[in-house]
């Protein structure tokens, strides 16, 4: 929304600013699975001083106007006191709602501020799939410019047991706010539910891997477009890594059930144990995981909700107790991870002269993971093939020091669920017709089928794709929804 401002004279004073107005809760934009929250915030104004705040919403995507009348409006915290404020939203139905708060001073100027909930109710007594892609914002934060990889940089790897005092800033960064699109008004009347809460774009972060860049996202429309067209009736989002810490991926009743069927991952590197420990109870509850990418769980970090920020705990080679710095592990849950997830992140340089006997996709070698649970049940093994005397300059994991190691595609049941892990950096093969045709028809597939009862696939056989039997040749089945 545009400012307004209106000049007015008091006495030998011209007051032409803007009033602030922060929302400090939610501090993010949050998916929440109950039908009210409250917005908290503050408003002040050292000239002319705070008259009123008010409050308006509405659903995406957005006709340009305002449905939701929010009442009670927006609450003093004393006697016309705007200097802290608070109002209840209430939601009746599933979707992604955009609050608006406006502090209008003394002189006519007003200030805006915004926020954007994400809510997912569960439905009546009918069995629709819920499906939620979750945004790895931790991750974001963690290569943003002048943090965790600007240091891994600078100090590379120092001898075990060195302790490092010096730049541990670099060890705590801001998450990423909000998705840039939604910061101007042309840009506003176009977003779709979905499309409100993904960075299209980059976020505001500067990425180090894109020489300070906002790192442009475009992985994220391919996957949910498919996910949408192969299962129409699915209700489907997009949560934060901050929601997934705070337990949204469960509902409030007393059990804490999965509040969604399907969870699709992407580059997850950083986590905190929280969010770690309840995807592996989403699992465990019977809920299935779905891995686009490799390079997941590889370090923890804590989350302090107040500052918006994530601070590095252990892995990625490196350990920080908040006095300095050492090396460590380099994946923190390796052992945990193999048992749940069915692999671990293959170590290597990017660069490596590494190839792929059978490489449906043309796929290049980025970054994979290897099957290291023999429960796992493989679904396309690459045959990944290592340069002449690699064993003798890599270390593989303790593990696989005989260097027998498989990238595959492959599933994993645990617990009342399971996993499916591409094996590949599966955002690289987003415009990929022969990738994307194995997600619709056979990823997405397995995803919905009940872990009680084999999924028919009809004519082809998963193990069987390659050159000679591509990707193309799976028939679609049914999708069976076992609620």
């Amino acid at each position: 929304m545009s400012q307004t401002t209106t000049k007015v004279t008091f006495g030998q004073q011209n007051d032409t600013k803007p009033p602030s107005v922060n929302i400090t809760y939610p501090s993010y934009p949050p998916t929440i699975t109950t039908g009210r929250i409250i917005i908290e915030g503050t408003a002040n104004d050292s000239e002319s001083g705070i008259k009123t705040v008010s409050a308006s919403a509405h659903v995406f995507p957005f006709g340009g106007n305002f449905s939701i009348n929010l009442t009670p409006s927006p609450i003093s915290s004393e006697n016309n006191n705007w200097s802290h404020w608070s109002v209840p939203l209430l939601i009746n139905t599933t979707g992604t709602y955009r609050v608006v708060i406006s502090a209008s001073d003394n002189a006519g100027n007003n200030g805006y501020s915004e926020t954007t909930i994400n809510a997912i109710l569960s439905p009546s007594k009918a069995a629709v799939p819920k499906i939620a892609f979750v945004r790895p914002s931790f991750t974001e934060a963690a290569y943003s410019d002048h943090g965790f990889y600007t240091f891994y940089y600078k100090y590379k790897f120092p001898p075990f047991g060195k302790k490092i005092t010096t730049d541990l800033d670099m060890f705590t960064v801001k998450t990423p706010i909000s998705v840039p699109e939604r910061q101007n008004e042309t840009g506003l009347r176009h977003l779709s539910n979905l499309t409100a809460l993904i960075p299209l774009n980059g976020t505001e972060l500067r990425d180090v891997s894109f020489d300070g860049s906002p790192d442009p996202q475009k992985f994220w429309m391919p996957f949910v477009d498919h996910v949408k067209k192969a299962v129409p009736s699915a209700i489907v989002t997009v949560m934060r890594d901050e929601d997934v810490n705070d337990g949204h991926i469960f509902s409030t009743d007393k059990n804490k059930t999965n509040a969604y069927d399907i969870l699709l991952l992407f580059h997850n590197e950083y986590v905190t144990q929280d969010e770690y420990n309840n995807l592996k109870q989403f699992v465990s509850k019977g809920g299935t995981i779905v891995f686009i990418d490799s390079n997941i769980f590889y370090g923890q970090v804590s989350y302090d909700k107040d500052n918006r920020t994530v601070t590095l705990v252990k892995g990625h080679n490196w350990q920080f107790d908040g006095k300095a710095a050492s090396r460590s592990v380099s994946e923190r849950w390796y052992n945990d991870t193999k048992e749940w997830v069915g692999g671990n992140f293959l170590e290597n340089d990017i660069h490596d002269n590494i190839t792929f006997t059978n490489n449906p996709f043309n796929y290049t070698h980025f970054e994979e993971q290897f099957v290291n649970n023999p429960k796992a049940k493989i679904i396309i093994d690459y045959g990944i093939k290592f340069p002449k005397d690699y064993l003798v300059f890599e270390t593989f994991p303790p593990d696989k020091k005989d260097g027998n190691i498989t990238v595959a595609t492959y599933s994993l049941i645990y617990g009342k669920g399971k996993v499916i892990m591409m094996g590949l950096y599966g955002q690289n093969l987003a415009e990929n017709e022969r990738f994307l045709k194995l997600f619709d028809n056979l990823i997405i597939h397995q995803a919905l089928c009940s872990n009680l009862q084999p999924c028919n696939m009809n004519k082809a056989s998963s193990s069987n794709i390659s050159h000679n039997n591509t990707v193309s040749s799976i028939q679609s089945s049914p999708f069976p929804f076992m609620g």
